[in-house]
């Protein structure tokens, strides 16, 4: 069995993969079962297999020790255990782009906002660290504008600590249109998801209707897998073995974003939207590329683990439907043992 640990308001990228393979695909994948932390915190015990750790950007300094001693738990109980993305080694956002820059696999330098450190090199953008949402600002040209824009974060009452400044690379064609790339990793399997291509520098999605050209360059993507081996050696850098890297290709240079550990899944289904082709080259990679991170292991029953101090808190923010549910999962895992 293999674990996959998210935070639970974060379990939907997870669940909702696995929901529409029961519905829309040959085999359901009985093999991955989604946990949340907040489960394993509140039960102090994890069941014997093996474990994909996600959402590490969501994780408080104390709750990636706390986690560290899941890991160490499960690998007592179980040596043989196949642990993906130890909590404790996964590099956050800032730490991977500045091991990237210094590295040379990037050509743009990222600055914290709560350092002296001062950016160097314009455009820059704001944004926070540790989510989803993209820039809280427009591109800055010079110290002045920088300056400026953290003065008025500042002035609107929002914090500089979490937040980084990234330079900006220009990375649109002649066209005006911005190409970014996004490929899974898991545990040296490359299987490429996307191309998305849009007429911001702020891709979140492609832009309106794909056309049958861009449909086409796409599906050539995910076929061919023509960035491979510089994800490889992205992901060796980065200290983790599983999730998604976004990045663009500028003047023949591949340029890292970012990597997220808990990221969104094709959903398997019937619709005619000229996407079909694309979906199921992706999904039997995904499926093969979950099935290399759950070997066989000879290990069973539940591991428990103690949390280093000072103790955790209780979680008393969950709801009893929550806790129930937690002593519910509890006693399935003793009595599969």
């Amino acid at each position: 069995m293999l674990y996959y640990v998210a935070r639970e308001q974060h379990r939907y990228t997870i669940d909702r993969f696995l929901q529409s393979l029961r519905w829309h695909w040959p085999k359901p994948a009985r093999f991955i079962q989604a946990v949340g932390y907040e489960t394993l915190f509140a039960l102090k015990r994890a069941p014997v297999g093996n474990y994909v750790f996600t959402d590490i950007d969501r994780l408080s300094g104390y709750e990636i020790d706390a986690a560290a001693e899941i890991v160490k738990g499960l690998r007592k109980s179980d040596p043989s255990t196949m642990i993906a993305n130890e909590p404790q080694r996964v590099l956050g956002r800032y730490a991977l782009l500045r091991r990237l820059y210094e590295s040379g696999f990037n050509s743009f330098n990222v600055w914290r906002l709560d350092e002296e450190r001062a950016p160097n090199a314009y455009p820059v953008f704001i944004r926070r660290e540790q989510d989803a949402l993209g820039p809280e600002s427009v591109l800055l040209y010079s110290e002045a504008e920088y300056r400026s824009a953290v003065a008025a974060l500042q002035s609107s009452g929002k914090g500089l600590a979490g937040r980084i400044a990234i330079q900006y690379v220009p990375y649109g064609d002649a066209q005006g249109h911005f190409r970014k790339y996004g490929s899974f990793h898991f545990r040296g399997r490359v299987v490429p998801q996307h191309l998305m291509i849009a007429d911001s520098w702020i891709v979140k999605r492609s832009a309106g209707e794909t056309s049958p050209a861009n449909a086409k360059e796409e599906l050539n993507y995910v076929r061919t897998n023509p960035h491979a081996e510089h994800v490889r050696k992205v992901f060796q850098l980065a200290e983790t073995d599983f999730g998604r890297v976004d990045y663009c290709v500028m003047n023949g240079r591949i340029e890292t974003f970012e990597i997220n550990t808990n990221p969104n899944f094709p959903k398997a289904r019937s619709d005619d939207d000229g996407q079909q082709a694309r979906r199921e080259v992706v999904i039997k990679g995904v499926l093969q590329g979950f099935s290399d991170l759950d070997p066989p292991h000879s290990g069973g029953g539940v591991a428990k683990f103690h949390f280093p101090k000072p103790k955790l808190h209780r979680l008393r923010a969950r709801s009893a439907w929550r806790r129930i549910g937690d002593v519910a999962t509890g006693v399935r895992w003793r009595l599969r043992s």
